[in-house]
């Protein structure tokens, strides 16, 4: 089992790379603003899911106070009910971004950088990528499971 301090800084490390490149895109102008924020949508919902510090934190308690809570089966309404925190960041996370969308843009970033994965700093990119995806039970696809292109074949 992955330690869930490793992870939150994985998706909080992730989020954050992926946000100063929204910043820089939509202030040049190339990018609109609300593009842009659609864009972030999947990597807000994963670092969400994964208790990214500071990331929606104050959505997150919100989603954890309902007010009734019926637990069906004929039982009597719960008053006051708090949902536990993973429930509520699972919850926040889908009204974000629709798990099928986030899911996708994982695995199509966890394989961008396998393939870009030529330096020490890009390798542990990848892997960290991959770390968050093998713990958010994203599939395995053709490219992520592909050998990376040797620098010597490459030239060859």
């Amino acid at each position: 089992m992955l330690d869930p301090t490793k992870l939150a800084a994985i998706a909080l490390d992730e989020h954050e790379r992926r946000s100063a490149s929204a910043r820089r895109q939509v202030d040049a102008g190339r990018l609109p603003g609300h593009v842009a924020q659609r864009e972030l949508g999947p990597w807000q919902a994963i670092a969400v899911i994964c208790g990214a510090p500071g990331v929606l934190h104050a959505e997150v308690t919100d989603y954890r106070r309902t007010i009734v809570h019926y637990p069906g089966n004929g039982g009597p309404a719960v008053y006051g009910h708090l949902l536990s925190e993973q429930d509520a960041r699972w919850d926040l996370a889908c009204d974000l971004c629709p798990p099928s969308v986030w899911r996708a843009a994982l695995a199509k970033a966890r394989d961008a950088a396998l393939g870009k994965a030529t330096t020490p700093e890009r390798v542990q990119r990848a892997r960290n990528l991959c770390i968050l995806a093998r713990a958010l039970d994203v599939p395995l696809t053709a490219a992520s499971c592909a050998r990376p292109v040797q620098s010597e074949r490459k030239a060859a």
